[in-house]
């Protein structure tokens, strides 16, 4: 399998060929068709990723192992930790949820942590280690998944309707837990996968070809940017890897082979990935239903008990002053699932019916469905602290209502629906097979 110039970049999200030319400090480029940002030059990024990754390991220790807050009724006292509120949802019959928010609040945070320090270090090395290309897939994927931001957003919440029956206080965890927030979101910000995959020995022992290496099939690089038409790596029987980004050229168009510089299997659209998408997004639609109608949480007192659903919850936080809180909340739990569903269900049927209208457009509504779709969590872990918390029998509790269930697989399924969606059928011509 021959290999492409490591300067010319397939577009993850529309497939266009295209030179990226060496960049200035701090500067970016992007796809010339839809904007993608394809090449980043960020100076000192490595290092500057390592400091902030150590801090965050600290931060996350301490997020972890203090208490987030501490509940203070009648002079009984309760608290909680991040990890305590999953053991409160498993106790209280609610493993799956649990192990979810467990998943996304400690697992996938302290793994994606773990790898990205491990990648920094080994990236001293010349040339990186090729098992450091695994790593970086496996971030990726953790990152996703990782969502400690949402969490403090739910705790918020959490607070603020607690607080109408009982004195909350903040613990050092809280802290520590917004920190590690603004340190990933910093490490986000710096870090330069590029940078990794130029230097990183291929799998197959080899070391890492210069740039000026090019398959005599591959256009000149200069020549790109003359095309009267869009040139994209389908179109001249190459094929872009998704997770390391290197143009190649395919052992075979119904079996393109292995890349071979990652060692990912390569395909030149995601199998299947229409058929998935709307299998997962009707799926979601049904669970969405249950998750509105049935109640979330089901608290008592020794004078009255009551069941919440999403929309009381929304409620109950507008009458008591926080709009704001009720409008996110709103947003994050009612609509946008909804909203997702109904994108990508416009995406997929456009694709199937070929239309070349609006492409950058739909491209952009795609973009914001992926963003905004780890968000909806945010319900799950307001229910999980509101839980852990208030278990003070028997002045007051609170337990998990059935809703919780349908509401955590509408979350989960639409997020894996936006990851087996292939934005690059978006741009695929008429004469052009979509996966």
């Amino acid at each position: 399998m021959d290999h492409a110039s490591q300067n010319i970049i397939a577009c993850p999200d529309c497939d266009l060929l295209q030179r990226v030319p060496e960049l200035p400090d701090g500067a970016a480029a992007h796809c010339r068709r839809c904007d993608h940002t394809i090449a980043l030059n960020r100076p000192e990024s490595l290092e500057n990723t390592l400091a902030l990754t150590v801090a965050a390991a600290i931060a996350f220790l301490v997020a972890n192992v203090s208490p987030l807050m501490e509940l203070s009724v009648s002079g009984r006292q309760t608290h909680t930790t991040i990890l305590g509120g999953a053991q409160e949802m498993w106790l209280r019959g609610e493993p799956l949820t649990a192990a979810l928010v467990a998943f996304c609040t400690v697992f996938a945070p302290a793994v994606h942590i773990s790898i990205m320090l491990t990648i920094i270090l080994a990236s001293r090395q010349t040339p990186i280690p090729s098992w450091v290309g695994k790593l970086l897939r496996w971030s990726e994927w953790h990152q996703t998944w990782a969502m400690v931001e949402v969490m403090m957003l739910g705790i918020l919440v959490a607070l603020i309707k607690i607080a109408e029956m009982a004195t909350v206080i903040p613990g050092i965890g809280m802290f520590a837990a917004g920190a590690l927030v603004l340190l990933v979101a910093a490490i986000t910000v710096t870090f330069d996968p590029r940078k990794i995959w130029q230097r990183i020995e291929w799998v197959n022992g080899s070391i890492p070809p210069t740039s000026s290496g090019r398959p005599s099939a591959l256009p000149k690089a200069d020549s790109l940017s003359q095309q009267n038409h869009p040139l994209t790596a389908m179109s001249i029987g190459l094929v872009c890897c998704e997770s390391c980004g290197l143009v190649s050229r395919p052992a075979n168009v119904d079996n393109p082979g292995h890349c071979p510089r990652c060692g990912r299997h390569l395909t030149l659209r995601k199998h299947h990935a229409i058929q998935r998408t709307w299998a997962l997004i009707i799926a979601a639609l049904v669970c969405y239903i249950p998750a509105n109608l049935l109640p979330v949480m089901a608290s008592a007192t020794l004078v009255s008990s009551e069941n919440d659903t999403i929309l009381s919850g929304v409620v109950l936080l507008y009458k008591t002053g926080s709009w704001h809180l009720a409008l996110i909340v709103l947003i994050a739990s009612v609509v946008i699932p909804l909203a997702k569903i109904m994108a990508l269900a416009f995406l997929l049927i456009t694709i199937q019916r070929r239309s070349i209208k609006e492409q950058r457009e739909r491209l952009q509504l795609y973009r914001l469905v992926d963003f905004v779709g780890r968000w909806s969590m945010l319900d799950v872990f307001v229910v999980t602290f509101t839980v852990a918390l208030i278990q003070l029998q028997p002045l007051m509790s609170v337990q998990p209502g059935t809703g919780v269930h349908f509401f955590a697989a509408v979350v989960v399924l639409t997020m894996i629906a936006a990851e087996s969606f292939d934005p690059r059928l978006i741009w695929d011509s008429r004469n052009e097979k979509g996966g």
